[in-house]
């Protein structure tokens, strides 16, 4: 097959880049407030697609809010997160955009919300019924960034967009240099993770036996 390539750069995290601490006296909508990514038509242009993290100093576990945008590909998707204690939690889906934040209840604390260091790439199938099943893997790295490999059996079809359950690759596990794998056993797709750092990596998929 021709190299599939997945190319990630992820801008330094930003804390509040999409809502700043706001409270909410009912169910309703954050306002997107982060001047750093929130564009004149009230959007968050996070770049490429990555987590979106809520962080509260004080007990908002009750809440669940409700994460509206599009993935790189420019797809719709919506994610929910369940509100916490003093701390932070982040998306398990990847946004490239937030339209939209809405909370299933008051919000009695301040709660603000932007983006961390994490972000995965899109999801990429491969033919898992090939026999032999044959994929290459290599990993090109510039500047400064760690970057895992990760595979799925899940069903990447059907259950668009997840989230699915990824296993890291055991041999691009927190690569930061340029590296190379395989895999020999089937599985459904694979994507690239960024785990930390605003250098570029670049995945190329070679699955041998497609065009």
């Amino acid at each position: 097959m021709r190299p599939i390539v997945q190319t990630r750069q992820l801008a330094a995290a930003d804390p509040n880049g999409i809502a700043l601490d706001q409270q909410l006296g009912a169910a309703g909508d954050l306002v997107l407030t982060g001047a750093a990514l929130v564009d004149a038509d009230g959007v968050a242009q996070l770049g490429t697609q990555r987590q979106v993290e809520f962080e509260s100093a004080g007990n908002i576990a009750t809440v669940v809010f409700t994460v509206f945008g599009t993935d790189d590909s420019g797809a719709e998707i919506t994610d929910t997160v369940t509100g916490i204690n003093g701390s932070a939690v982040a998306t398990l889906l990847n946004f490239a955009t937030v339209t939209r934040i809405a909370a299933d209840a008051a919000v009695g604390s301040d709660v603000e919300v932007g983006t961390n260091a994490l972000g995965a790439s899109q999801t990429v199938p491969l033919d898992q019924y090939l026999t032999p099943f044959n994929v290459s893997l290599f990993i090109d790295i510039t500047g400064t960034v760690d970057v895992t490999v990760e595979f799925t059996g899940d069903d990447v079809f059907g259950d668009f967009p997840g989230p699915h359950n990824w296993i890291p690759h055991p041999d691009l596990t927190n690569v930061t240099v340029d590296d190379d794998a395989t895999f020999i056993s089937p599985v459904s797709a694979c994507r690239l993770l960024t785990n930390s750092g605003v250098g570029t990596a670049v995945l190329r998929i070679i699955q041998a036996g497609t065009l």
